[in-house]
């Protein structure tokens, strides 16, 4: 998410050096809420907020927590019940019709894991933060304690029980690979019953955090740029593709993650692609579009995003059966042309909404309707 991109740019650029700081998350939603669990807020030394956990509802009374939290040196789990209509006299009026749990620590018990945490995402590994959240009085066990569980390698820390540590990290990797971050609750029972003086469960909030979905765009005219950023805003790592030297320029694309300055033909030679890419294709170009989906279809990419109309659309897949290309069903299904919701956007900047509006729809597996149609919490599975 792209708040916790700009906290990890926050700690690695020193901003909160030398001075308390704190970091606020949400560690469980029960019904509707503003964020979801995962979401965060850095309240730095001089008064900076980065990131968010409410509508700007919440953010007043964590601010308030925040300084009972670095004078004791201890984290503070808040409950902010929202169900009940009385909540508009303690001045929250979100009206989510939600209970959500925000753990707010002094940085330093966190910061070490969330610079662990980022050496492993500039090296695309996914990694996932259990805390502990909640567990028995006399238990031993310390609010606020930490484990860092990478998909592949070893954990870092401990939750101060080997048992919970193994059922923790079993459950991690498989949180990892759902991408969902999520408080879980273990009883001694889960734990092989040498637990006996534990009266209450524990609960573990085990968050997952992923490399930043890459998306790529060919064609670097125009309409390329507030494509690029719209995706980078919404937290895709952007590349852009363009043979043509005078468009391929950091100048006009300030916020690409990698620029490739290559024709068609040799984008092979410079792009690995999974079934979590995005590609989307604004060359306007026929030629050039036939050439690029002639590889793309049968390459491993989940979504292929192409400008024009439906007919430009059948036009192109004709001329590659024509050359004797043929596609399966499955690999055509992928194909999203004409590319984008159906929002009537027009111009370069619609367009560009519309377009990053279907890829999250795609990414996370929604129809892209109205929200009011939904008959689900908003942030439901």
């Amino acid at each position: 998410m792209k708040e916790l991109r700009d906290i990890l740019h926050a700690l690695e650029e020193g901003r909160t050096a030398g001075e308390p700081a704190a970091l606020a998350t949400v560690v469980h939603v029960e019904g509707s809420a503003y964020r979801r669990e995962g979401a965060k807020l850095l309240l730095t030394p001089k008064g900076e907020l980065i990131g968010s956990i409410s509508a700007g509802c919440l953010e007043g009374d964590v601010l308030e927590w925040t300084r009972h939290v670095l004078e004791r040196g201890e984290p503070v789990l808040r409950r902010y019940d929202l169900t009940s209509e009385d909540e508009l006299i303690w001045g929250f009026g979100m009206g989510c019709n939600g209970k959500i749990d925000v753990l707010i620590e002094p940085l330093p018990l966190v910061q070490p894991y969330l610079e662990r945490a980022r050496q492993m995402l500039e090296h695309e590994r996914a990694v996932a933060l259990a805390t502990l959240v909640g567990a028995p009085e006399n238990s031993g066990l310390k609010l606020g304690a930490k484990r860092l569980i990478p998909v592949e390698g070893s954990p870092l820390g401990t939750l101060g029980d080997v048992a919970l540590d193994d059922a923790v990290e079993r459950d991690a990797r498989a949180l990892l690979a759902s991408g969902r971050s999520k408080t879980l609750i273990y009883d001694p029972a889960q734990l092989g019953g040498e637990h006996a003086s534990w009266t209450e469960a524990v609960r573990v909030f085990v968050d997952c955090f992923l490399p930043p979905p890459p998306i790529v765009v060919f064609g670097a005219g125009a309409d390329a740029v507030p494509l690029v950023r719209l995706a980078k805003e919404a937290g895709f790592r952007v590349t852009v593709v363009d043979h043509r030297p005078k468009f391929v320029t950091s100048d006009r694309f300030p916020w690409a993650d990698r620029l490739i300055l290559a024709p068609p033909e040799e984008a092979p030679e410079h792009l690995t692609f999974t079934p979590g890419t995005f590609v989307v294709l604004l060359t306007h170009n026929f030629h050039v579009d036939a050439k690029l989906l002639a590889w793309l279809l049968k390459s491993p990419v989940g979504y292929i995003g192409l400008l024009g109309p439906k007919e430009r659309r059948e036009l192109l897949l004709r001329n590659l059966r024509e050359q004797g290309i043929e596609l399966r069903p499955e690999e055509v299904q992928k194909l999203y042309a004409p590319v984008g919701l159906d929002i009537g956007a027009e111009g370069p900047e619609q367009i560009a909404i519309s377009i990053v509006s279907e890829v999250l729809a795609v990414k996370n597996r929604r129809a892209g309707t109205f929200l009011r149609e939904r008959q689900k919490p908003i942030h439901a599975e």
